[in-house]
Formats: structure tokens, sequence, C-alpha cells
């Protein structure tokens, strides 16, 4: 596990929310000091990059797994991960899709929502050990999920028809490094999507 310091982190000025978000609970939970740079849409395109550049959510959130232990122990279990990183950006993607496809709000509450969180429901059973992915063991992938939840208004709605899902979110927001992070997250914060509810 590598050390990383002087750690500039820059993206687009979402509040806690967007593609952005879940490197910011990994680092905030590694306990890793960074320079949490958040840029409006004109300075992001004029954005020039010094150093070495590490972008894009999905390989972002791998490779801090990877120098930050965040990562599976086996081939197996980094399939597996993945394939829940996966389907949490497309989830994202839909609901990003939802945005500007407002009419289709009803189709995605019926068909989309029930799919994308009994997949998560699922897969979020596969170990159980829980409460994570893998069990006992957090990876990149769940500070993705969490993430994807919190977005859509899910976090406090998991307990009855999500019990895997709902002790999952119960552990994340408990882990001590995080705690005080999620807290101040804004309790009115305008979503960038449309709410599933």
């Amino acid at each position: 596990m590598t050390v990383l310091t002087n750690l500039k982190y820059y993206y687009l000025n979402l509040g806690t929310q967007g593609r952005g978000e879940p490197a910011r609970l990994l680092l905030h939970d590694a306990n890793v000091s960074f320079e949490d740079n958040r840029l409006e849409f004109p300075e992001w395109m004029a954005f020039k990059r010094d150093g070495e550049y590490h972008g894009l959510s999905g390989p972002l959130m791998r490779f801090l797994a990877h120098e930050l232990g965040y990562d599976a122990a086996t081939k197996k279990e980094a399939h597996f991960i993945d394939q829940i990183a996966d389907l949490s950006s497309d989830w994202l993607q839909d609901c990003i899709r939802l945005f500007f496809q407002p009419d289709q709000r009803d189709f995605h509450n019926k068909v989309f929502k029930p799919n994308h969180l009994g997949r998560m429901e699922s897969m979020y059973g596969y170990y159980a050990d829980g409460p994570y992915a893998l069990g006992k063991q957090i990876t990149y992938a769940d500070f993705m999920v969490y993430s994807v939840l919190r977005q859509n208004n899910l976090v406090k709605d998991l307990i009855e028809e999500n019990p895997n899902l709902f002790k999952y979110v119960q552990a994340f927001e408990d882990r001590k490094n995080l705690k005080e992070y999620i807290a101040s997250f804004p309790k009115d914060e305008q979503p960038i999507v449309i709410p599933l509810e």
C-alpha cells in the first residue's frame, strides 16, 4: 500500500453529488489529506493539469483502491467488485438520463429503480457475513454504491425490502473517518438528478 501525499483533487462543483463524490468518501475513509478543488463548469473546461494525472471516475476509484488497500484480495473478488462498480455507474447514468428526459420518470420508477435496487440487494447478500459487498472488507465499489443510493434519496428507505443494503448503509455511515464528513453534507442540497420518489 502506497502513501499518497500532496494530493490535489479536481472535480466539478456539484456539491456532494456526481461521479466525483465516491473518491472523496474513499479518501476521507482512508484518512488521506487532500486539496479538494471544486470547479465551476467554465473553469473545468479550461482546466490545465500539471504533474501526474489520474482521471475518469471508475479508473480513478480502482487506482485509489489499489494504492490505499481498498481493492479485492483475489481475481474472483476483484471481478465481483468491478461488476458492482459498473452497475452503480450504470444506475447513475440512468438517473442522469432521467434528468434530461423527465417524461420517462414513471417508466424509470417502475422498471429501472426496482431493477437496480434488486440487483444491488442480491449482490450485497452474496457474502452473507456482510455488511459490505465483500462481507467484512470494504472496497472501492462500496463508496460508489453509497454515493448513488444517497444521490437518489434512497439511503433512509431501505430497511424493509432491502435488508442487505440497509445493513450496508448503516455500517458505511458508522465508519469512524466518514461520520463527520457525512454529517457535514447539506440537508437541503438540491439533487442534480430528479429524485426517484
